[in-house]
């Protein structure tokens, strides 16, 4: 049994090998800058600059860019106009990085070319069927992709073209006879794949191309007899913990390809279960693979401190704390500038005492009658509620209602207590607000000496703020509006 590095067999692979056909490619602006150790990888230290010398007649006049994929963006690296005999030459004095590169006319890629050890070429590009018959000569590796594209291409069209006439059949048997062409072509697409892998195992060409296979699992023995859901177990612990077995994350010329991130985000969105606690600890491996080489550690790095912030994952947050105390706040992510670590460091203690999975403070806070008492004594048997409110709060006057209306049907039941808490210190308008919103049957507190100090236990920088403790006291949820603690009741509370 096979578990995909991509998708699908063969249509993300050839989609890859045939980017610059996408009309959606975007450009990121000129040259990026970045630092780049070239020599480790040259295959022929005798040249030390890249010519890549284009024949093109039918493009004659036209304006050709030279562009580089660089972690899912592509940037422009240099640019020539081809002269009236369909000529033009691209010139680097030092070798360009690594990686794959796309050729575009009109800022439109119309064909991509691996650079390697030895980037002394020749192109020649006849447009007349769409950019389908391209030479390249010099480079061998170059050549030899450049052959392997122009089949993957091909390939991709008659793949296509079965696909459709699948659609269109009913006979079961033209199916079956089409289906087995199909896995002919991807079995001719991995041949293609393997050769090229052991021609250049060490080079841009097999380096990319292997990025794109998967890691394959081995059914260990009594398979057959398991269940399906230790089946099931089996094959995504598999996926989980070899889903990058075949791209280096440490090499940079990981960087250079069009597929590295967009895998990244097929691992971190539909591969691993998507909660938290099974999301960030293979996220930090990754990061922790990558640190062979300081642009990928970065890359990866920052990849996943956007993921914290921007992710709609209750708990993720705690991959922003993880990745902060780690890296950024002791010196490791040496490119982190002052300002970075100093806004990281400033959200870390606004929200590491309150991550979803610890253990809630036990703050002390003052009922109505005067008297203070810890939370966990306030607490239901099973389910705990935190309002933090202001009564000014534009939010906070629209939500309490709400989950004074929810917990009127929950009043009576010891499995949960709302206890909802006053985080000013006007008494009148406290009162006021509880009578107003027909709060009186929450358990409501507030802390008028300022002694708990919840504001550090718990992040309230942002009002309404609920919070839900589970039995043992640790965080069930939080951040969560009223619709969403109505689905947490009527899920959990049944």
């Amino acid at each position: 049994m096979k578990f995909r590095l991509l998708p699908a067999v063969l249509t993300l692979a050839l989609a890859v090998q045939t980017a610059f056909s996408q009309s959606s490619a975007s450009f990121s602006g000129d040259e990026d800058t970045y630092t780049y150790q070239g020599s480790m990888f040259d295959a022929n230290p005798l040249s030390n600059q890249t010519e890549i010398q284009i024949k093109a007649k039918q493009l004659a006049g036209e304006k050709l860019l030279l562009a580089y994929y660089y972690f899912g963006q592509i940037y422009v690296k240099d640019s020539i106009t081809v002269d009236a005999k369909g000529k033009g030459k691209f010139v680097s004095k030092e070798k360009l990085p690594q990686g794959l590169y796309t050729i575009c006319v009109k800022r439109t890629p119309v064909f991509d070319l691996i650079l390697g050890g030895d980037q002394t070429m020749t192109v020649k590009i006849d447009t007349t069927n769409h950019y389908d018959n391209i030479v390249v000569e010099g480079s061998a590796e170059s050549a030899d992709f450049n052959d392997y594209a122009m089949f993957m291409k091909h390939l991709q069209r008659n793949s296509k073209e079965q696909n459709e006439r699948i659609k269109e059949l009913t006979d079961t048997a033209e199916i079956s006879k089409i289906k087995a062409e199909l896995r002919l072509m991807g079995a001719s697409m991995t041949e293609k794949q393997n050769i090229l892998i052991k021609k250049y195992p060490q080079s841009m060409c097999g380096i990319f191309v292997k990025g794109l296979q998967s890691a394959e699992f081995k059914e260990p023995e009594g398979y057959e007899q398991m269940s399906d859901s230790m089946k099931w177990v089996l094959g995504y612990a598999f996926q989980r913990d070899h889903y990058f077995d075949n791209i280096n994350l440490s090499d940079e010329r990981s960087l250079h390809t069009p597929y590295l991130s967009q895998t990244l985000d097929t691992y971190m969105d539909k591969v691993l279960i998507q909660r938290y606690d099974s999301i960030i600890p293979p996220a930090l491996a990754l990061v922790e693979k990558s640190r062979g080489n300081e642009n990928t550690f970065r890359a990866i790095c920052n990849y996943m401190l956007q993921r914290s912030v921007k992710s709609n994952i209750m708990g993720m947050d705690r991959l922003l704390v993880d990745l902060g105390k780690k890296y950024y706040l002791t010196g490791t992510a040496t490119w982190a500038d002052s300002t970075l670590k100093s806004n990281i460091g400033k959200e870390i203690k606004k929200i590491e005492h309150s991550l979803v999975g610890d253990t809630a403070h036990n703050i002390k806070l003052q009922e109505l009658d005067g008297n203070y008492r810890p939370i966990y004594d306030m607490s239901g048997s099973q389910y705990t509620v935190l309002f933090f409110f202001e009564p000014q709060c534009g939010h906070c006057k629209k939500t309490a209602p709400q989950v004074a209306e929810l917990y009127e049907a929950y009043k009576d039941d010891p499995r949960v207590k709302v206890i909802a808490v006053y985080m000013l210190t006007d008494k009148k308008e406290w009162t006021d607000f509880i009578e107003e919103k027909k709060m009186q049957n929450m358990t409501n507190v507030w802390d008028p000496e300022r002694t708990s100090f919840y504001w550090y236990w718990y992040d309230t920088s942002s009002t309404p703020m609920i919070y839900v403790l589970d039995k043992d006291h640790k965080i069930f949820a939080k951040k969560i509006d009223a619709d969403t603690l109505k689905l947490i009741f009527e899920h959990e509370l049944k």
